[in-house]
């Protein structure tokens, strides 16, 4: 694929959610394109620009994950603070952490086309879960727990981590239907 000058942050999104929508985290992606990497090279005129290709692929959609997932819910959900927070708007996504990243709280949201294909491209096939939102899948295994919702033709990824979810015997995957009925109330 060849980009030049503002189309290259344009594929290298693109990229990131291809490499999500394949299987990989979507952490993953957010290691490709830093928040601070797309807001520093990218001038006001083209932003919108930028914006309107981006959500023009379906790979991500408009929603801030961070007006969905808010602290105080992802805190409650974890068990404890999470002062650290990281924002990708153009991939979608909202993490709060701990300072050493031990515990923490991920939120993507894109088309649910994009996450579904991200639940099922890997080996471990995940489970139906009912009563969140208009279709929830799960995998849940010695990673942890990955939940995967949809509303309508949108969807999120949540995955929670942290030695108050880890050991638990569901693996966080309660906590996680909690937290999702409250994005889901914000969408």
């Amino acid at each position: 694929m060849e980009c030049q000058s503002s189309k290259t942050l344009f594929c290298i999104a693109l990229a990131a959610g291809t490499l999500a929508a394949c299987g990989r985290s979507p952490a993953t992606a957010e290691a490709v394109v830093p928040a601070a990497a797309v807001s520093a090279s990218i001038h006001a005129p083209d932003q919108a620009s930028l914006d309107a290709a981006i959500f023009a692929t379906g790979i991500v959609t408009k929603r801030k994950a961070c007006d969905l997932m808010i602290r105080p819910d992802a805190e409650i959900a974890v068990g404890q603070p999470l002062p650290q927070n990281t924002v990708n708007l153009g991939l979608g996504m909202c993490d709060f952490n701990t300072a050493d990243f031990s515990s923490g709280a991920s939120l993507s949201v894109s088309s649910w086309e994009s996450v579904k294909a991200a639940a099922t491209s890997g080996k471990s096939i995940p489970v139906s879960i009912s009563g969140v939102g208009d279709e929830a899948l799960n995998l849940n295994g010695s990673n942890g727990s990955i939940l995967y919702v949809r509303r309508g033709s949108e969807g999120f990824v949540l995955d929670l981590h942290g030695p108050k979810i880890d050991p638990l015997p569901d693996r966080g995957l309660a906590a996680e239907k909690v937290l999702a009925a409250k994005i889901l109330a914000r969408f």
